[in-house]
């Protein structure tokens, strides 16, 4: 029977996928097996986010954060000494922070009405006045960095508040609304994981759905995808370009 890296690579992306959700915790015996897929999947991934990150600059965008935040040597080494204290990382989360790294596509951009430190009237008069409270929902992922910031702060927090150690660590993203500057929530990662592929928990609209599954949903509207919550009339033209099919 072909491994599932081979039928990946074979092209069974959602099939493949599909089957390493429904595993639960993957069995140690195909770990090695599963973090090729993940890591084949990232670099796939990693392809599309860094055609969007060349487009964006074409556009004009004004990038709040880094844009790229890539994982050094010693990245790498700190995330193994995390995963050790931590426990078990999802396949698909560990090999986006070994591959992606840190991604924020968060900032301004006035051909995709993206507004971070200014912010875009929805009801303003133009051609294209919008009638819905749509946020764009930039694509941000974790680093190795913040991931030891928020595990440091978890841990300092436990001990002083023991009680809040019975609640779990999360490893949390900003939320649709803090990407755009205004008071929200975040979207969450329980940790550790077993999993192939993580539930994230938070995120608008998308009840359930996982990280593969984000990133896929995040490739196709061009690492926006609160615009699919939107009419296709007030979607901002400029996306089109960034906009494909995902690959992975």
């Amino acid at each position: 029977m072909p491994s599932y890296f081979q039928r990946y690579a074979g092209g069974e992306h959602e099939a493949v996928w599909t089957e390493l959700r429904a595993l639960g915790p993957v069995p140690p015996a195909l770990s090695e097996d599963v973090a090729a897929v993940a890591e084949h999947t990232m670099l796939r991934a990693d392809r599309h986010i860094s055609r969007i990150e060349e487009q964006l600059a074409g556009l004009g965008f004004a990038p709040a954060w880094q844009v790229r935040e890539r994982s050094t040597a010693d990245d790498l080494a700190e995330l193994d000494r995390l995963s050790g204290e931590i426990g078990r990382l999802p396949a698909a989360y560990e090999a986006g922070l070994r591959v992606l790294g840190g991604v924020s596509f968060v900032g301004d951009c006035t051909a995709l009405d993206l507004g971070h430190r200014s912010h875009p009237d929805p009801a303003a008069d133009g051609p294209r006045r919008r009638t819905t409270a749509v946020y764009p929902d930039p694509l941000w992922l974790p680093s190795v960095p913040s991931l030891g910031e928020e595990w440091a702060e978890y841990r300092a927090d436990a001990d002083e508040y023991p009680d809040l150690a019975a609640d779990g660590f999360y490893q949390g993203s900003p939320d649709e609304l803090h990407t755009a500057n205004v008071s929200g929530a975040s979207f969450d990662l329980a940790l550790p994981d077993g999993s192939a592929d993580p539930v994230v928990d938070g995120v608008g609209g998308r009840p359930g759905i996982t990280l593969v599954e984000y990133l896929r949903t995040s490739i196709a509207w061009g690492g926006f995808p609160g615009w699919s919550f939107a009419p296709p009339q007030e979607v901002p033209p400029a996306l089109a370009a960034l906009r494909a099919t995902p690959d992975f």
